[in-house]
């Protein structure tokens, strides 16, 4: 790589490189600048000369999360070291006191340090310096020498256990410092510390100009609460030879600090040009053309530039959201349209919108009990399913864990501490568990799998563990089929695992193999369960008896009073017997002799709450109870609509209530537009928490009222004259109907409109109908149902209703509120729909598009496409499908689906909407069509497990003013109901530009635009795996430069994500005639990290190497390659054979259309498979012997097939994105069975030498 000298005096400063060369950074050395006075260590820097910083970061695009910069000073008294830290998460390091093995598994400075290198008086130190947040105080920690006592030494030589017992771990005694500074914008962190030269140096001199000492850097940034690592960076180093993850023993790779007898010099203003030089490679953020548009700025802002004809229709949207500097501005347009054609000469409009970047801060959550109710780098410790309930509870000991059915992207089981915070989870659904000291056992009624399953966990820290037998398989398959009840119940005593299916049967399993040793006659046994070795069950005549080992019973006792028992639990002490009535919605308790001690919950007979005042210590179907080690009674209510776990002391008081989570996408919810201490969700009104703190604690958010109508309905609830509207708008996906709901005296929302939509039934139209309740009895009357309405809705949108109650359709209808009766229901003249005059055409189509959506002033926009009441009209490019698109870039949609709400009154620019992408970012979008900005993070893009992360398929969300604080909120989708306020639209401003165009401008706009037509690298059309005599044995370097080939005497090909050049792969295939060798090299942000434990499933836990093949014979094959449970491991699918082999389905269980079915999932144990994994790169060497996967008989010969990777989030236990040569329709990771599915028509061709 070519190296750039820059002359700074008699001083040479070698940090730089070509900026196309590399996005890493490189700093070889750096410059220990003169103190320009007396310091004080108090980490500020305004006693500091600032100008010899260099700059370390692992990405350019990440510096502002992510980076760090380092600053050497020094005088007669010694070293002063200056580190300013990028960090979303500032000094987080739960490392308590002095332990130097520790301390860096968080937020933490390594400084590898050697004084008089190669002399006499050697000095080599590694000094450690955080923050303990466990502690609140600082630390500066010291290792002399090496890491090994005896040989064979590392390059750093032997420990010094004489320079510890000299000096000491610290420097304190020798009058060393340091401290620490937040930033007031909390984003990062200063670091100041002073090293003294009588501790640095053995003779303590003092260095002088022209000196130098060997400094190297390792930096660590931890996760939310400092437990660990999330990410690091090695920099200070000689070259790109240097292993940079095992830098602390890598001596001879270490980079320089030289003394400086001069400061002021210009090293950071070259340090920010050489990021910015390379963060253009990634972000181009220059506009190029032959006519200018200036403008100033008083400060950094975001700009969006949009061009008009003189009739105001848009021509060109220049760019969107691009950051420009404060000062002076001019851009430029090279006079083509939004389609690449050069406009006419004449006079334009550019209309230039500023703000300051738009930001969310965290505002509230609710219906999720997680801390936090997000993904973050400790993984999913989500609480709860989406698309479920609560099942069951079940506690051995000290260990507590929680069931749940209907997950997609939740918790299936999760094992909680005695605070109820989420220790561990796995994503299976479940209807009931048990323990031993060792080992979690869940019974799963599998949706994703069609079947009933059991699995087992080490209860340490959830690892899927495989059972004992001949496949060592990682589920055992008790029945063939999911037809079992939600009461089905797990118990283990005797040895064995017992499984009670109500009305089906008893099985005895053994726990290591998971084998079905014995199917008994269930007779009117409803359940069982464990206490103390001992076997339980329940009868359907409420008797409690002890179960032998025959599973003979033995009465204990008989309960009187029941209605519908089904399942029970026991006290540690044996003296109290929970009983589950799903007939009462009660959970009685008796003592063994058959008293009633006690009971939780009001009888009320019903499968849902009633409506009104929610009453905390009433059930709905209490499915499971079981008492805890410290006395307290655990219920988990199985409904969709009171998704709740309660918490009872010994007296039958509620301690606490534990919700969630949110329905899939978080859409069940209602915002009060009028009043942001309250949200509805999943047809519950809760009184928000007063003071969150999910990082710490869940929120304890209060219900209030139960609105059995709201239940399953989504949208927003205005305060209009007196009354309150609940309107069911936009809707769900590809909905039925439109409501609106009026509250009542009692407090209960209940429907007072009802809009059916017009459609077409066997091709045939059919008019649509309208009910309004005018005499408000909640019952269809005479002279309320109007026929033949013309109201039509699209997949993503039933409609929009305004906050003064004006209805609009999809297909273009606007009716007006007409009055409105005493009692508050609103009226229509739903027979005379009045057509609105400058609507935009909506999609029906469930693909990339928008839905309609009008403002208070009549604009219309489905965000994408506008039209103003004053005759402007216009769009914004919409260039991708749902989920295959490219990288996100600023001002690019990606996968829009639908407007979440209008916000009115926004300075300059008047109102706007945000349009939700389903890959997680939404759009700020103003009703004429100027992209405002993007919110929330991409799925595809380098992410941060925070709050503003939503993922793929938020279905869920709105957007709104409160009209009382006139603050804007967003509600986001996800595991929870997440509130956010939206920050700084009330910095935009507007300044429109008269541009006159003329043939020359033209005519140079159009050569300019050619020149800057680039040609990506294509990828070959076909791959060839090519005959060696030799292949390889081990993963080739992680930074195996590009001019090196992965496999000598193959072809590499590479493979990028268009927009982020940061994401490729690159891979060769190669053969000897007995085995296939695929050699992989992966650029990757967290790599080679799966957090599945199912080799069945390790294609959705993270990271993973993929190839697949149409082989003549067999059909569509996938060999993948991941880390499964910790072991490197490769499996094998095929779709179809004559022979099966451990059959798969892998479905969602709401939706089984969508199966897809494999004859063959096994592991593929005569395959190979080498890793080697750097900070953001990894290596994998594959190697299959043909014939296993049959290959052997196809050399010569043309078959199709792709090779791919699948990226994991920073987490490691999801999947965030796949990227595979020829086949782009890889976009999306929420959904199993398309995931899964080996569709050979979007494969290439690939050519096997014979």
């Amino acid at each position: 790589m070519k190296k750039i000298l820059c002359a700074l005096g008699l001083m040479a400063c070698a940090f730089a490189v070509n900026a196309d060369d590399r996005s890493m950074s490189l700093n070889t050395e750096i410059q220990v600048l003169p103190a320009p006075g007396p310091m004080v260590i108090d980490g500020k820097t305004d006693d500091w000369d600032l100008s010899a910083g260099v700059w370390s970061y692992n990405d350019p695009t990440l510096v502002g999360q992510y980076s760090l910069w380092t600053h050497l000073m020094w005088d007669d008294k010694g070293v002063y070291l200056l580190a300013r830290y990028n960090d979303p998460n500032p000094m987080k390091n739960a490392a308590s006191g002095k332990d130097f093995q520790q301390s860096w598994r968080a937020d933490c400075y390594q400084a590898r340090v050697i004084f008089d290198d190669r002399a006499k008086d050697e000095h080599i130190m590694h000094v450690n310096m955080y923050y303990s947040s466990f502690d609140d105080k600082p630390y500066m920690i010291v290792k002399h020498g090496g890491f090994k006592a005896k040989e064979p030494y590392d390059a750093t030589g032997p420990d010094r256990p004489d320079q510890l017992e000299k000096w000491g771990p610290t420097m304190a005694n020798a009058g060393g410092s340091i401290a620490f500074a937040v930033w007031p914008d909390g984003k990062g962190y200063n670091m100041e510390t002073f090293w003294p030269w009588k501790y640095c140096r053995t003779g303590g001199e003092a260095m002088k100009p022209g000196d130098a000492f060997v400094f190297g850097i390792e930096a660590m940034w931890g996760n939310i609460d400092g437990t660990m690592l999330s990410q690091r960076l090695a920099d200070g180093i000689k070259d790109d030879n240097v292993n940079r993850i095992f830098m602390f023993r890598a001596r001879t790779g270490w980079g320089k600090a030289a003394i400086s007898g001069k400061g002021k010099l210009q090293i950071t203003e070259q340090q920010i040009a050489l990021q910015k030089a390379r963060l253009k490679n990634f972000e181009d953020y220059d506009s190029y053309g032959s006519v200018q548009i200036s403008y100033e700025l008083p400060e950094k802002r975001d700009v969006t530039i949009a061009i008009d004809d003189e009739q105001g229709k848009r021509v060109r949207n220049l760019f969107g959201q691009f950051p420009r500097d404060a000062g002076k501005i001019t851009d430029k347009w090279d006079c083509l349209d939004d389609n690449g054609n050069a406009v006419k000469p004449g006079k334009y409009k550019a209309t230039v919108v500023h703000h300051l970047p738009i930001a969310l801060k965290f505002y509230n959550s609710c219906y999720s009990s997680a801390t936090p109710p997000w993904v973050t780098d400790a993984g999913k410790k989500l609480w709860g399913s989406n698309h479920g309930h609560p099942t069951s509870v079940a506690t051995n000991g000290k260990n507590t864990i929680l069931l749940f059915t209907g997950t997609e992207g939740g918790a299936g089981i999760q094992l909680i501490n005695d605070d109820a915070i989420i220790q561990w989870t796995d994503g299976n659904e479940f209807v009931d568990g048990t323990m031993d000291d060792k080992f979690a056992y869940g019974l799963s009624r599998s949706g994703w799998q069609k079947k009933t399953l059991l699995f087992k966990f080490k209860l340490k820290d959830g690892q899927l563990v495989v059972f004992d037998d001949a496949d060592k398989s990682p589920t055992s398959t008790l029945l063939p089929d999911m037809d079992i009840s939600n009461s089905s119940s797990i118990a283990l005593a005797h040895g064995s695992l017992w499984v009670c299916f109500p009305g089906r049967a008893l099985q005895k399993v053994n726990p290591s193999t998971g084998a079905v040793e014995q199917t008994i006659d269930v007779g009117n046994l409803l359940a069982v369960t464990d206490r103390d070795a001992k076997l339980y069950g329940l009868y359907s005549d409420g008797k409690v008896a002890t179960l032998d080992a025959a599973a003979k019973p033995t009465g204990v006792f008989k309960a009187e009073g029941l209605e519908k028992p089904v399942r029970l639990g026991i006290s540690h002490d044996g003296r109290r017997f929970a009983i589950s009535d799903t007939g009462l919605n009660q959970v009685v308790i008796f003592s063994p002799e058959g008293k009633k001690l006690n009971a939780v919950g009001s009888v009320w007979k019903g499968d849902d709450r009633p409506a009104g005042k929610f009453i905390m210590n009433d059930l709905v179907r209490p499915l499971g109870a079981d008492f805890d080690h410290l006395g307290r009674l655990w219920i988990t209510e199985s409904v969709k609509t009171c998704k709740r776990v309660t918490c009872w002391d010994e007296q039958y008081k509620m301690i606490d209530q534990y919700w969630g989570q949110a329905d899939y996408g978080a859409m069940s919810g209602f915002p009060l537009v009028f009043d942001p201490t309250r949200f509805v969700a999943h047809g519950v009104e809760f009184k928000l928490d007063p003071n969150p703190d999910p990082w710490k604690r869940k929120t304890n958010e209060q219900p209030l009222v139960y609105h059995p109508e709201l239940a399953n309905e989504r949208g927003f609830i205005y305060d209009f004259k007196g009354h309150e509207y609940a309107c069911g708008v936009p809707g769900f996906n590809k909905p039925d109907d439109l409501s609106m709901f009026k509250r009542g005296k009692d407090g209960v929302f209940r429907k007072v409109v009802r809009i059916n939509f017009s459609k077409m039934v066997k091709g045939k139209p059919v008019g649509g109908r309208a009910w309004i309740d005018k005499n408000d009895n909640h019952a269809e009357d005479a002279g309320e149902v109007t026929e033949n309405v013309d109201f039509q809705s699209i997949y993503w949108s039933n409609g929009w209703v305004r906050p003064d109650l004006t209805i609009m359709s999809t297909n273009g209808m606007r009716f007006d509120l007409k009055g409105v009766t005493p009692e508050g229901v609103p009226l229509y003249d739903f027979a005379k729909p009045e057509p609105i005059k400058n609507w935009v055409k909506a999609s029906s189509n469930q693909g990339s598009c928008g839905s309609p959506i009008m403002d208070m002033a009549g604009n219309v926009s489905d965000g994408i496409t506008y039209s103003t009441v004053d005759g402007r009209t216009g769009s914004y490019p919409n260039l991708y499908g749902r989920h295959d698109a490219p990288a996100a870039r600023r001002g690019v949609l990606i996968a829009p689906f639908r407007t979440n709400g209008v916000v009115e009154d926004i300075p300059n620019v008047g109102s706007m909407t945000a349009l939700g992408g389903d890959r997680g970012e939404w759009f700020l979008m103003s009703m004429d069509g100027i992209y405002l900005s993007s919110i929330c993070q991409d799925s595809k893009s380098n992410i941060t497990l925070d709050e503003t992360f939503i993922g793929q398929e938020s279905f869920g969300g709105f957007i709104w003013r409160d009209t009382a604080s006139k603050k804007v909120y967003v509600q986001l989708g996800g595991a929870s109901y997440r509130l956010m306020e939206v920050k700084n639209l009330e910095t935009c401003a507007k300044e429109v530009k008269t541009l006159n165009v003329g043939e020359k401008d033209i005519a140079e706009g159009v050569e300019i635009a050619k020149k800057r037509q680039q040609q990506d690298m294509p990828e070959p059309e076909t791959l060839r795996v090519a005959k060696v005599n030799k292949l390889p044995t081990e993963p080739a370097p992680v930074l195996q430069p590009m001019n090196r080939p992965l496999i000598d005497g193959s072809v590499d090909f590479k493979v990028g994500e268009p927009g982020n050049p940061g994401i490729w792969f690159r891979a060769a295939l190669a053969h000897n005639n007995k085995e296939l060798a695929v050699m992989y090299q992966v650029s990757d942000n967290s790599p080679w990290k799966n957090g599945q434990g199912q080799f069945t499933h390790a294609f959705i836990g993270g990271d993973c190497v993929d190839l697949q093949l149409d082989v003549p014979g067999r059909g569509p094959i996938r060999i993948l390659a991941a880390s499964v449970g910790g072991k490197n491991t490769v499996s094998y699918w095929q779709s179809k054979s004559g022979q099966k082999d451990n059959p798969m389905t892998y479905m969602v269980g709401n939706n089984a259309a969508n199966a897809t079915v494999f004859d063959v999932v096994k592991r593929l144990d005569s395959a190979k498979v080498a890793v080697d994994a750097g900070i953001n790169t990894y290596t994998v060497l594959l190697t299959i012997p043909l014939k296993d996967i049959g290959l052997d008989k196809a050399l010569g010969t043309k078959i199709t097939g792709v090779v791919g990777v699948i990226y994991s989030d920073p987490s490691g236990t999801n999947r965030a994105m796949r990227l595979y040569w020829h086949n782009k329709k890889t976009g999306l990771v929420s959904d199993v069975p398309s995931e899964a599915r080996l569709d050979s028509k979007l494969w290439g061709t690939i050519e096997l030498d014979k």
